[in-house]
């Protein structure tokens, strides 16, 4: 009969083995989380999520990075729209309600310290800065700035991609609220404004990776409806602008 190794030199030669062939790995086979390293971030931004969405105190609330802000605007939303969509009570009632209530209550709270000798409620300054007004009234301007400028390029039928967007959201638009009334839409539009950014920013990756794979396929699509469709479409021609 033959020899049989030890039992200490059969130990050693599998540990050289299995360390042999982890030094032997390929570096891209190291993670399989390097899987969407490399994927392109939608609609082509260059900027963390967090910093998109102004990379302030609405950001941490979007992102639910302040939690008591998130549930806090959250339950005041449902609660608005309980209050306003299901005991039937109108926007300009509830707001003038509660508006009674609290002016109620600081003008017995201001006169019962007066009396008592007591600190008056600690109710701030009420006012706009020049600022502030002139900053909100100038992001205004360019965003309307923005869809004017869209409007018009869909008008003269110069992008047939954006001509077919605006559509799009549009008909989605009227359907929507064909079956919701507004104060049900705008109360929509509050939960996916805390639950679509929260959900993209834990798995970007991801979402990122399918959703380019589905902007490729409807390239595709829409590069034959283009040649198949749209490029038989006669238009107008383009004048050209006299140099002066």
């Amino acid at each position: 009969m033959s020899e049989q190794p030890p039992a200490d030199a059969v130990v050693a030669e599998t540990v050289a083995a299995v360390v042999n062939n982890i030094q032997n790995v390929p570096a891209n086979q190291s993670a399989p989380a390097d899987k969407y390293a490399q994927t392109p971030r939608l609609f082509g931004r260059k900027q963390p999520i967090h910093q998109v969405l102004g990379g302030g105190t609405t950001a941490d609330v979007l992102l639910w990075r302040k939690k008591h802000l998130s549930i806090g605007l959250l339950v005041g939303a449902t609660l608005a729209w309980i209050l306003l969509e299901k005991t039937g009570y109108t926007l300009v009632s509830l707001v003038s309600n509660i508006t009674l209530f609290l002016v109620v209550i600081l003008f017995v709270w201001s006169n019962l310290a007066a009396l008592l000798n007591r600190a008056p409620p600690p109710l701030p300054e009420l006012s706009l800065s020049e600022d502030f007004v002139l900053s909100t009234a100038n992001t205004v301007r360019l965003e309307l700035n923005k869809v004017l400028a869209i409007a018009h390029d869909v008008a003269l039928g110069k992008d047939f991609k954006l001509f077919l967007k605006v559509i799009a959201v549009l008909w989605i638009v009227s359907t929507a609220a064909g079956w919701f009334s507004v104060l049900t839409l705008v109360y929509i539009s509050i939960i996916l404004a805390l639950t679509l950014p929260f959900i993209y920013d834990k798995y970007e990756d991801v979402i990122d990776h399918h959703a380019n794979r589905i902007s490729e396929q409807a390239q595709v699509h829409y590069k034959k409806l283009d040649e198949n469709v749209f490029s038989k479409i006669p238009r107008a021609p383009v004048k050209e602008k006299k140099i002066q």
